[in-house]
């Protein structure tokens, strides 16, 4: 990791607490983090896997982990709008194209924010199989139709669409712009948690986009999203998760030490208590290492490490709902409220596992890689 990567992380990690400090209020108000935004713009990490010669810090998969982790442990909300900035940064710079040098200073700076728009309604998890179609207009496509679930809908500035190619031949990947003729969004999200990510629908109606806007060439879009984007995006979710478990263990840790009887003892000297904090501090820790043990071989260029990115994903998710719900049998009444952090926690480890590729697919795609059977 350069000297460059490892600054921007420390500095990261001392915008966290500003972030965490707005946590609570972004989860009760729905509120879309733009400060946590402006907080990661100033440290640098909103360009944390943009390449150095477009002014960023040049990180890659275990830059992004580290810092996924970091800012999901702050708030989740941030985490996942951080991420999906972070991907379309990293899609743009594996992909190039005749505007990828401009969009990738405007991400890594703060001027503008970035993120994918691949779901849709009649394609579910298998984002990577749209059914909205580009058609040729004028020398560049003609986009309409809607995307589902698109975090930082209505906030971002670029908006990475994933298409059936105009040519009949593959995908393609656009970035539309949001102010773009054509361009609105639809709906409010009124999710269970991460509750600021703003996860809403694009409407596209008629919307133009030229040549120049193209992400990676004409075609090529499905082996952009399994070599740039599913790595990104996994490692990336993972880490977020990890987090979250993270915060969830030390909520609880502190809730035990500080929490007393009347005779004076505290909960933290409960055999059962030591024991499900000592649970959980070991599932941390393993999929911690798990995650980036993934993203090394990601960095590395190992042929096979889409399969240990795919599984740090499940194990993650999986971690996290786990360690959240000890966190409440530890924490007991007070962490079923919002007088403690730990209900908060528990909500937004509920989405990862949801996320497409759903865990479901991915166990598939494993079990798949693993007997030598074609993946996805």
């Amino acid at each position: 990791m350069s000297r460059e990567t490892a600054d921007v992380l420390s500095a990261i990690s001392a915008a966290a607490e500003d972030i965490a400090a707005d946590a609570a209020a972004v989860d009760r108000e729905h509120a879309f983090p733009a400060a946590a935004l402006t907080s990661l713009a100033a440290a640098g990490g909103l360009g944390i896997v943009v390449p150095q010669e477009h002014g960023g810090a040049g990180g890659g998969l275990r830059a992004l982990a580290e810092a996924c982790e970091t800012v999901g442990s702050a708030c989740a909300s941030s985490g996942m709008v951080y991420l999906m900035h972070s991907v379309t940064a990293a899609t743009i710079a594996g992909g190039g194209g005749a505007r990828a040098g401009a969009y990738l200073r405007s991400l890594a700076s703060g001027e503008r924010v970035g993120t994918l728009a691949f779901s849709e309604r009649g394609t579910g998890a298998h984002f990577y199989a749209p059914e909205l179609a580009a058609e040729r207009h004028d020398g560049g496509v003609r986009i309409s139709g809607r995307k589902s679930f698109v975090t930082s809908g209505g906030h971002a500035d670029i908006y990475l669409v994933l298409v059936q190619s105009a040519t009949g031949d593959g995908l393609d990947c656009f970035a539309v712009e949001r102010d773009a003729d054509g361009v609105r969004f639809d709906g409010v999200w009124d999710g269970m948690g991460m509750a600021g990510n703003s996860s809403i629908a694009l409407e596209l109606s008629d919307v133009d986009v030229d040549d120049a806007a193209r992400i990676g060439d004409a075609g090529a879009g499905a082996g952009l999203v399994f070599t740039v984007v599913a790595p990104f995006f996994l490692v990336g979710l993972a880490s977020v998760n990890v987090g979250i478990a993270a915060a969830a263990l030390k909520s609880a840790a502190d809730h035990a030490a500080s929490r007393r009887y009347g005779d004076g003892s505290a909960l933290a000297e409960v055999q059962m208590i030591q024991h499900l904090l000592a649970d959980m501090d070991i599932a941390v820790r393993s999929t911690r290492l798990l995650v980036r043990d993934a993203a090394a071989l990601g960095d590395g260029g190992d042929e096979g490490a889409l399969v240990p990115i795919m599984e740090a994903k499940v194990a993650a998710t999986e971690t996290a709902v786990s360690v959240t719900q000890r966190a409440l049998e530890v924490c007991g009444g007070l962490g079923y409220t919002p007088a403690l952090p730990i209900e908060r926690h528990l909500r937004d480890a509920r989405a990862g596992a949801v996320m497409a590729p759903t865990n479901g697919v991915l166990r598939s795609w494993i079990g798949k890689a693993l007997t030598g059977l074609p993946v996805p």
